[in-house]
C-alpha cells in the first residue's frame, strides 16, 4: 500500500458535525466540498437536456456571427 499524503493534527476536527468530503489539492484534506461538485442535482436528465440545447444554440450563434463577418469583408476589396 501507498503511504497517505499529509497528516492529521489535533486541530483537524469536525466541529459542525457535517459529513466531510475530499476536495482537490495534494492528497486528502478536511475541507468541505462546496460549489458545483458538492451535491448531485435532482433532475440530471433535465440538466443534460438543457445543457445540450444551450450548446447547440451557442454553436448556431457562433456560426451566424462567422457568416455575417464573412459577408461584410472581402479580401478582394481595395481601401482607398
Amino acid at each position: 500500500m501507498t503511504k497517505a499524503i499529509g497528516t492529521a493534527r489535533s486541530t483537524d476536527s469536525n466541529t459542525k458535525g457535517q459529513a466531510l468530503r475530499a476536495s482537490s489539492g495534494s492528497g486528502m484534506t478536511f475541507t468541505k466540498a462546496r460549489g458545483l461538485g458538492a451535491s448531485m442535482v435532482a433532475d440530471l436528465d433535465g440538466v443534460k437536456r438543457k445543457a445540450t440545447a444551450q450548446y447547440r444554440a451557442d454553436r448556431a450563434a457562433a456560426a451566424r456571427e462567422r457568416l455575417a463577418e464573412r459577408r461584410t469583408y472581402s479580401h478582394l476589396e481595395c481601401a482607398f
